[in-house]
């Protein structure tokens, strides 16, 4: 989207020329500022959103204080060679789309006209000269409905000379691995996994076919379905760049390669394991660019923010977060790091396996063939002078009593533990060995976590919370109390009432794939060991006793935080039930 706010004077300008046309007032104006600023998005995209507003005048009003010509592409005619003078995944990571050709000049259409990179992209990709033109994000999401949509078309061609290569030759699969139409066919599932913000590609066998499926935003989705015959030459092809032997089809093997994929490096990390109708395999794609570190961007109010910066700041003890194997404990313990990696510091971490690079940070790999476990490397770690250490996870007893002797012994240790809320991590501790006293002196915050789809931004509409819409949110959730103690904390505006309220509700468009969801974020319940509940787990630490003393001390839990979500439009009842209950 355009990104207004290069500075305050612009962002200033052009609320004045919009007042001016009366296309806003001053108020809205500066409402939506301060909605852009809260929510990490441009002025304009919310401004486009807006059902009061014209989209067509807002788009004259913009391109005229951007200088920049305008275009509806609702109106042109574009053909399919036009259009396909790049590729529809630059398309649609970078709101770019040509819609016009004169001799060796394009017409390119975007919402971004400040997005040189891209613009560069099209010059370079193209050799021909760009033209740029402001469009709608309305009439953009139209053009790059044009593209083809359905993978197995895009690889008719593909899995057409594929075959042709399979049956005719008597090659092994090693061989037929290296032909061209089977490392296209590779590197296009990629290039589509990426481009859709997927995280893992699934090559499962069946009887008769191999059936890819993406995971999105935490979910599978089917993408296309190929013939049996080229499953080998598939998995021969990944096991060739993830450097694993291809002969081996009885044992599980694991993997890692990296893929250059528009001017970035992506790691990705393979698994192969022989099922019933042959060998299935998981790509897991890491991809570095997409993770913002910032606690912000991960999804922290503001009343856990404050908390969490808090203890981070501590030298010593104990940071645990928890939560189910997809929830995004990795992604917040990388967060942290990346706050605490200053030149005066010095950070170890042990990890299985290592999912991103952090300069200045000194990780290492588990490696059992080695012997090097989480307990061997966090005992080697603490010779290597540390001041912050993370250790991947707590798995066992060794590991443990390794962690909590670090973090009393004058080390700030950061790692992950798998429990379902924040007042079961003490007991799960205490079952692993750890004496209650040893726990609650080392232990200084716990954060449980779970990641819910967000309302995609770009066919998003609001509802208001009607009794009608509340019926079932209801029989679910305690709605009242939940705002009360939202309010409490000031994370909404005062005397805010449930019926004042609304939700954003998804339609369905090719940017979300028809769901209705696009992205994640996290929702959070945070427990600091105050000094009452460190009392508590010295006489009873079940997660009942732990939980009740952490709310009456101020705990918002997760399900407060996850309506607080949907509250300020960011998600839906049905994920925060899907997540939670």
């Amino acid at each position: 989207m355009i990104t207004i706010g290069r500075s305050d004077t612009s962002v200033q300008q052009l609320g004045k020329l919009l007042e001016r046309e009366r296309i806003v007032s001053r108020e809205q104006w500066q409402e939506l500022v301060q909605r852009a600023k809260h929510e990490n998005r441009s002025v304009t995209e919310l401004l486009f959103e807006e059902p009061s507003v014209s989209a067509d005048r807002v788009l004259n009003v913009v391109g005229q204080h951007y200088d920049t010509p305008t275009v509806l592409l609702r109106e042109k005619v574009i053909t399919s060679y036009v259009l396909n003078l790049i590729p529809k995944e630059v398309a649609e990571q970078h709101d770019i789309v040509v819609f016009k050709k004169i001799q060796n000049v394009i017409h390119v259409a975007t919402t971004n006209p400040h997005n040189h990179q891209a613009i560069d992209f099209v010059r370079r990709h193209t050799k021909l000269e760009p033209e740029v033109f402001l469009t709608t994000p309305e009439d953009l999401r139209h053009a790059l409905g044009r593209y083809q949509t359905d993978l197995s078309h895009e690889f008719s061609k593909i899995v057409e000379d594929s075959l042709r290569a399979a049956e005719q030759s008597r090659e092994s699969a090693e061989l037929l691995a290296q032909h061209l139409p089977i490392i296209n066919m590779v590197n296009t599932l990629i290039e589509r996994a990426l481009a859709h913000g997927a995280s893992d590609i699934h090559l499962e066998p069946a009887a008769e076919q191999v059936v890819i499926r993406f995971r999105v935003d935490g979910l599978l989705r089917q993408v296309v379905v190929l013939p049996k015959l080229l499953l080998a030459p598939l998995v021969a092809r990944i096991k060739l760049m993830a450097g694993l032997k291809i002969d081996e089809h009885r044992r599980p093997q694991d993997g890692r390669f990296s893929f250059e994929y528009n001017n970035r490096t992506v790691a990705i990390r393979t698994s192969a394991v022989p099922t019933l109708h042959g060998s299935k395999v998981v790509l897991r794609l890491l991809d570095a660019r997409q993770q913002q570190f910032t606690l912000r961007s991960l999804g922290l109010n503001q009343h856990d923010y404050t908390i969490l910066k808090q203890e981070i700041s501590k030298p010593t003890g104990l940071l645990l977060v928890t939560g189910p194997t997809g929830s995004g404990k990795t992604t917040t313990l990388y967060t942290l790091l990346r706050m605490l990696n200053t030149e005066e510091v010095n950070i170890c971490t042990i990890e299985d396996p290592i999912e991103y690079g952090l300069d200045g940070v000194n990780q290492t790999q588990v490696n059992p063939a080695a012997n090097l476990t989480f307990a061997n490397g966090l005992r080697s770690l603490l010779r290597q002078d540390p001041n912050v250490i993370m250790v991947g996870e707590i798995r066992d007893p060794d590991t443990a009593d390794i962690a909590v002797n670090a973090a009393m012994t004058g080390h700030l240790v950061l790692s992950t533990l798998h429990t379902n809320s924040a007042a079961q991590t003490p007991q799960r501790l205490i079952e692993m060995g750890v004496p209650a006293y040893l726990a609650a002196s080392t232990i200084n915050v716990v954060v449980a976590q779970r990641l819910v789809r967000k309302v995609c931004r770009h066919c998003r509409v609001n509802v208001h919370l009607t009794d009608r819409v509340l019926i079932h949110p209801r029989q679910d959730f305690n709605l009242e109390k939940s705002l009360v103690k939202l309010l409490q904390r000031k994370l909404l505006p005062p005397s805010t009432i449930l019926a004042e309220l609304t939700m954003a509700v998804g339609k369905g468009c090719d940017k979300c794939q028809g769901s209705g969801y696009l992205g994640r974020v996290g929702i959070y319940e945070i427990i600091p060991l105050t000094e009452a509940i460190r009392a508590i787990m010295l006489r009873d630490p079940s997660p009942a006793a732990i939980a009740k003393v952490a709310e009456h001390a101020g705990l918002l839990t997760m399900i407060d935080d996850g309506l607080l979500k949907v509250f300020t439009g960011l998600t839906t009842f049905e994920e925060i039930l899907r997540v939670t209950k």
